[in-house]
């Protein structure tokens, strides 16, 4: 019987990337292979209202969980804005949701043509004051005007702000120092030999563009970052070039969560840059994970408001069907290897005939060679990718990570595993245990509490057979995602039927045998059945169970039987907080 592994008939596609970061970006990540799903094309409709001026003069704050996509979905639309008319009318051609949204991109080039600079900029974790977010925005924007061969930068503004440090006292005289260094470049760099000369062209000439890119040279590579913008300039300098070129300014800042993190107290300064929207079009889109109430400090009410009053609210979700299209068309079938692949892709998908047809409904697929395109990983397994990402904190452990990542044995994700599996291996698809190593082993320090509570306990047990880890693990892994998607998708619950669907198609495990050795765990104390509707009983771990129990009886004990007095007494408050009757 032969021995190929799966590496032997496809690859995974160089341009699949995990993360659509600066560094994909670089690298050429394609933007049109982006599926215009509805809340894709929502956005996009979004954009055009606000260039159109139709939406109340707000910009877009685009939301969207880990493993959603909506980077990729930032990138496309960069795109659109700035590529030709014929390849945004390419890209509608391509697909069949847009066919019937020929309005939509004629409007957008309507736009282009009247000229729009795209700004981007990816991660905000440095931006630690007002003063870092406006030089932030001025140099994406000033090398947007550059890429895109605008003619004024804003010099005449930029100017003032010059010339108000150099007037201080002490600017002046460190200005002058390195004027008069003669091991330093700026004396033959700069025709004026002082200040003054500096101040006084400046303010007398109307050609200052030469000099004001020599002090700003000077400034970057004397490392002086002192050459002070507040809002008011800033605003000042982006109204001027778009008045002055006759433009509108799309900024989209992707990664822009860590902002709010790193400056919640104090917003008045972000919403001022914000609001210059509603008088000039400049669009300052900021892209995070989750909405914008959860990162707006409640101790700052006032700007609380002014801020979500900005922005129209625009939350990316990747259809689930959409999500396995993105698993399938990460695979490249070798050409060589093309017939006898298809052949064995069908007998695997003959394999998982129920659980493909379960998840096929749950997911809203309605082509089977979607499903087929996925192989090996199993219909369940995939399913449950999809939502993984929701248990971590961070984006690095999402389905497209989990397919890209190199292939490395502390590891094991999908890529590991075609390198050491083949089709005539006993376990010849990609189980949902087989997700374990990736997000639990590797990604443990990134779990949200709640889920690594849960996925905790699996170390807990000892001399386990095989079969009864495999089984345990997946157990785990739905009793997790499940939890965290409040139950709204069936399959992940722990029922008998749920476990025959995970492990169909699998000799060891598929039927009963998963079900039974669920219910070999439950007799060993290591999980517990509950009952839930539809007459159906559910496998969770007996530990986490007994546990909370311990904890709820003893909140129930607590409040029942303790006093405020007793409190004080036991836990020796009355030492540490010396209060005195009035």
């Amino acid at each position: 019987m032969s021995n190929n592994k799966y590496r032997e008939y496809f690859d995974i596609d160089e341009k699949y990337f995990p993360c659509i970061d600066d560094a994909a970006i670089d690298a050429g990540a394609p933007w049109e292979t982006t599926y215009p799903h509805s809340s894709f094309i929502e956005m996009l409709t979004e954009m055009e209202r606000a260039l159109a001026r139709q939406n109340d003069g707000k910009t877009l704050w685009i939301e969207g969980a880990y493993g959603t996509g909506k980077s990729q979905c930032v990138l496309a639309l960069r795109r659109i804005l700035e590529v030709t008319e014929d390849e945004v009318r390419a890209y509608w051609k391509n697909y069949e949701p847009l066919k019937t949204k020929t309005d939509l991109c004629e409007k957008l080039i309507g736009h282009k043509r009247k000229g729009i600079v795209v700004a981007h900029r990816y991660a905000s974790g440095g931006i630690m004051s007002a003063r870092n977010l406006f030089f932030a925005i001025q140099e994406s924007v000033k090398a947007a005007l550059v890429r895109q061969e605008i003619p004024y930068h804003g010099e005449n503004t930029l100017k003032e702000s010059i010339i108000a440090w150099l007037e201080d006292s002490d600017h002046r005289l460190m200005f002058q120092s390195l004027l008069d260094n003669p091991n330093k470049e700026w004396r033959a760099s700069f025709s004026q030999s002082t200040v003054d000369e500096v101040i006084n062209m400046l303010r007398d000439s109307s050609e200052v563009k030469s000099l004001v890119d020599n002090i700003l040279r000077l400034a970057d590579k004397e490392g002086i970052t002192a050459l002070t913008i507040d809002s008011d300039r800033l605003i000042a300098w982006l109204t001027d070039i778009i008045d002055k070129n006759d433009i509108r300014i799309v900024f989209i800042w992707d990664e822009f969560s860590d902002y709010f993190k790193n400056n919640s107290e104090s917003l008045s300064e972000f919403q001022k840059v914000v609001s210059l929207v509603q008088n000039k079009p400049f669009y300052l889109i900021v892209v995070t994970h989750e909405p914008q109430k959860n990162y707006i400090a409640a101790s700052d009410r006032d700007n609380q408001s002014k801020v979500v009053d900005r922005f129209v609210s625009i939350k990316i979700d990747l259809p689930d069907n959409i999500a396995f299209n993105l698993i399938g068309h990460a695979f490249n079938v070798k050409p060589a290897a093309k017939q006898e692949w298809d052949s064995l892709a069908s007998d695997l998908n003959s394999r998982v005939r129920n659980s493909r047809s379960r998840v096929m409904a749950a997911a809203k697929i309605t082509d089977s060679q979607v499903m087929e395109d996925i192989l090996p990983i199993h219909p369940m397994a995939a399913l449950l990718l999809k939502y993984i990402a929701t248990g971590f904190k961070s984006n690095q452990r999402s389905m497209f990570d989990f397919i890209k990542t190199k292939n490395t044995e502390d590891v094991k994700a999908f890529q590991w595993y075609i390198e050491n599996t083949g089709p005539f291996d006993d376990y010849p698809l990609l189980t949902v245990d087989m997700l374990w190593d990736f997000f639990y082993e590797k990604g443990r320090d990134n779990l949200t509490p709640d889920i690594r509570l849960i996925l905790d306990t699996y170390p807990q047990q000892q001399n386990l057979l095989e079969n009864e880890k495999s089984v345990l693990k997946a157990i785990l892994i739905m009793q997790a995602i499940d939890q965290r998607l409040n139950g709204a998708i069936d399959l992940f619950k722990t029922t008998d039927q749920n476990l025959s669907y995970v492990f169909e198609g699998i000799a060891d495990l598929e039927g009963t045998k998963s079900s039974n050795l669920a219910k070999g765990m439950k007799e060993k104390g290591i999980l517990v059945s509950n009952p839930i509707s539809g007459n159906r009983y559910v496998y969770s771990a007996a530990v986490l169970a007994g546990d909370q129990s311990k904890i709820d009886n003893y909140k129930k004990e607590v409040r029942q039987s303790t006093t405020t007095a007793k409190l004080v007494s036991e836990g020796g408050l009355s030492a540490v907080l010396p209060l005195s009757p009035p």
